[in-house]
């Protein structure tokens, strides 16, 4: 049985950027001013006291499969049913349970394997704009750039050097990481809520350095409020892996 790509190449924007990898940057260092109100203006979890959350996680096997979500398959694959928990910090542990008279243990390690890729792919990118922030936490670590209404940020991290792009009312365009191998775009859109900018979707482009294969999707975030706080309901995603079409959608259901 073939898992679909969709499932694999989410890897690819497994975001490994947390503003505690900084390094200082020797030169043009931001005003701190500026970083503060970059930081208060988006809807953070953590001003909130986040204390992290548990829910089923329920991915729709007929989007993933695609041609290959036969009568046969899907009852195999609906037979494993998955649960996650969400820390403190955005970081999620994923769980599975397997239904009566599934006799290919193999085959579900794999499933398991490739959902929890899908979920902490998305959680290690969803965190850092919602969870967190995306700037750093000191002055000495950035240098801004000002053209005119528009602000560019630059630091290095363990992983290679972060550019940020933003608007004047400090809304991100542009989230690009570059290191040895290969470089990450992240483009986000949000939402104006009455606590900030809250991500709600982003093209995510993936271009290897040297020898690999571009990858280019499109995520949509749904929420759902807990304890007056937003959690990621359902995850839809689309776009290219090379030439090949990907598409998948999960649902997070919060145990209560």
């Amino acid at each position: 049985m073939k898992l679909t790509g969709a499932l694999l190449i989410i890897l690819a924007f497994t975001v490994s950027f947390h503003p505690g990898e900084q390094e200082a940057a020797r030169k043009h260092v931001v005003s701190q001013d500026v970083i503060s109100q970059a930081r208060s203006a988006y809807y953070s979890l953590a001003r909130k006291e986040f204390k992290g959350f548990a829910a089923t996680v329920e991915p729709n096997w007929e989007v993933i499969l695609g041609q290959a979500a036969t009568p046969a398959n899907l009852k195999v694959f609906r037979a494993v049913r998955f649960s996650m928990v969400v820390d403190a910090n955005g970081a999620v542990t994923v769980s599975h349970e397997v239904g009566p008279n599934v006799v290919n243990p193999e085959l579900v390690t794999r499933i398991h394997n490739d959902v929890q890729r899908l979920v902490n792919g998305f959680f290690n990118t969803w965190r850092i704009f919602v969870v967190s922030s995306p700037f750093p936490e000191t002055e000495n670590q950035t240098r801004i750039e000002n053209s005119g209404t528009q602000h560019r940020l630059t630091y290095t991290t363990q992983s290679g050097k972060v550019t940020i792009a933003m608007a004047g009312d400090f809304t991100i365009t542009e989230w690009n990481s570059t290191g040895p191998t290969v470089k990450r775009t992240v483009k986000p859109q949000f939402q104006k809520t009455p606590d900030g900018f809250l991500l709600t979707g982003y093209q995510g482009v993936f271009e290897p350095i040297g020898d690999g294969i571009k990858t280019t999707l499109d995520f949509h975030i749904e929420y759902q409020d807990v304890n007056g706080m937003k959690v990621p309901l359902k995850l839809r995603f689309s776009g290219m892996h090379g030439s090949e079409p990907v598409e998948a959608e999960v649902v997070f259901r919060v145990k209560m």
